[in-house]
Formats: structure tokens, sequence, C-alpha cells
């Protein structure tokens, strides 16, 4: 039986994921280490509000900077690294921002599927699931946008592996963004949740083998034209959210059991911003 000429020609290509040296993976963390520090002061403004509608804001900005900023940026930053030896490297628009929005909802979710530092583990480990769940699939929808002139084929082991980092990660995050309260313990908490971040990603880009010929018509946009819109809108998030977490007075003066006990600037900052 005569073989297939594709099957033939069929083999493993290079691919890198350094291919600019420890510039990705070090801007990677970077925002990873950003945005899990925004996205903990922001879910420390939510505990304070006491209007629904504070919460809910600051909530949704919590989300916004854990699962769009520390946790796709991240993701984005990383994969520009990504290459293929003798074959272009294309980004599906589409699938790239349903990647984005995957993230940003995945940890809203799971922040109110977890509850507050009241809620039980239980809700805890279902919001963990729930979030884990999300990351997951952001990585493997943002891995889909890409084109790499080959087949993409995964090791099962390290997915699954890198399934049990993201659910792992994500249920720590969620304990932190309900119990954190002081900015020291905050920067400890960012740097541990962006090392997961980080640490996950490469545990399921590491499972990653493409398959050949490699085809040199691949559709879609270089990842180097997506880049600097990019930047730039994530740019412009961290500075504002930076300037809204810094105009917000600080919690650390006020003792925690008093944080619910009267109208302090925080509390009506808060319910100002659900108004």
């Amino acid at each position: 039986m005569a073989v297939p000429l594709n099957d033939v020609l069929a083999s493993t290509l290079e691919h890198h994921h350094f291919t600019y040296g420890w510039l990705n993976p070090v801007m990677g963390l970077a925002f990873a280490a950003a945005g899990s520090f925004l996205g903990l002061s922001a879910s420390r403004y939510a505990r304070a509000a006491t209007s629904p509608g504070g919460r809910l804001r600051w909530t949704l900005l919590a989300a916004l900077a854990i699962g769009g900023v520390g946790i796709w940026m991240m993701h984005f930053i990383a994969m520009v690294g990504f290459t293929v030896t003798g074959a272009d490297i294309a980004y599906d628009p589409e699938l790239t921002a349903a990647s984005f929005a995957l993230a940003v909802a995945a940890v809203g979710i799971g922040l109110f599927v977890s509850g507050g530092k009241r809620a039980g583990w239980p809700r805890l480990i279902l919001g963990g699931l729930v979030c884990g769940a999300g990351v997951v699939g952001m990585h493997y929808t943002g891995m889909a946008a890409v084109a790499t002139g080959g087949r993409v084929h995964y090791d099962p082991l390290l997915v699954a592996a890198s399934i049990v980092v993201a659910v792992v990660a994500s249920t720590v995050a969620l304990r932190f963004t309900a119990v954190v309260d002081r900015r020291g313990s905050m920067a400890l908490a960012s740097a541990v949740m962006s090392v997961a971040v980080v640490g996950m990603h490469y545990t399921g880009m590491a499972a990653v083998q493409v398959q050949g010929p490699p085809r040199a018509d691949v559709a879609g946009i270089s990842p180097l034209v997506l880049l600097l819109p990019i930047l730039i809108l994530a740019m412009i998030a961290i500075v504002g959210m930076v300037f809204g977490v810094l105009a917000s007075p600080a919690l650390d003066a006020i003792p925690p059991g008093d944080r619910n006990d009267r109208p302090s600037a925080t509390v009506r900052l808060a319910d100002a911003a659900g108004q």
C-alpha cells in the first residue's frame, strides 16, 4: 500500500518558546505581578464597600486586573516569544479576543462563586474549579488562535499537569482576594500568584509539538503587529487602575474590625462608584 506523500514529509518541526531570550518571560512575569497586585487592591475595596453596586464595580475591576492584565497579558507576551523554525506565525484576531474575554470572565465568575472571607471551603474550591477551567480555556483558545504553518499536537500528560496547576493557582488566588488586607502581604501574594501564572503557561506550552511539513500560507495577523496596540491598551489600563487605587484612601490605617463599622472615606468612595 502506498504511503501518502504528506505522511512521508511529516516531521516534528523545531519550535522555540524563548526566541528573544528572557525578555518575554520577564515581561510576562511583570504583567502578572502588576495585574495580581492591582486585582488584590481592588478586592480590598470591594470588601470595604457597603452597597451592592460598589462591590460589583470593584469586583469587576479586580477581574479585569487579574484576568486581563495578570493572566491574559502574561500569556500574550510569552506567546510572542513562540516561533517555529521555517514557518510563519499568525494570529486569528477573533479567537485572540475570545481568549481575553475568557480570562476576565473566568476570574470574575470565580470571585462571585467563591464569595468573601466568611465563605466556606466548598465555595472556594468550586470557585477555583470554575476559574481554573476558564484559565485553561483561555490558554488553549489562545493557542487555537495561532497559525504555526504546521499541525499542533499536545502531550496529554503535560496538558493534564497544566490543568492541575491552573486550578490550584486559581484557588489560591481566590483565597488571597478574600483574606489579604495589608499591602505588604499583597506584594507577597502577588509574587506567588504571578509565579503560578507563568508556571501554568509554560507547563501548557511544554505540551506543544508542531508537526510538518510547514506551510507558508498562514492566515491571520503577525503577533508583532498586534503587540504594539495591545501593549498600549494594557499600559492605559494599568495606569488607570493605579491612579484609581492610589486615589483611594489606604485601608492599612483602619483596624480590620472597624472597617465595616464606620463610614470611612474608602467605603464612601466604593459606594459612590456603584451609584
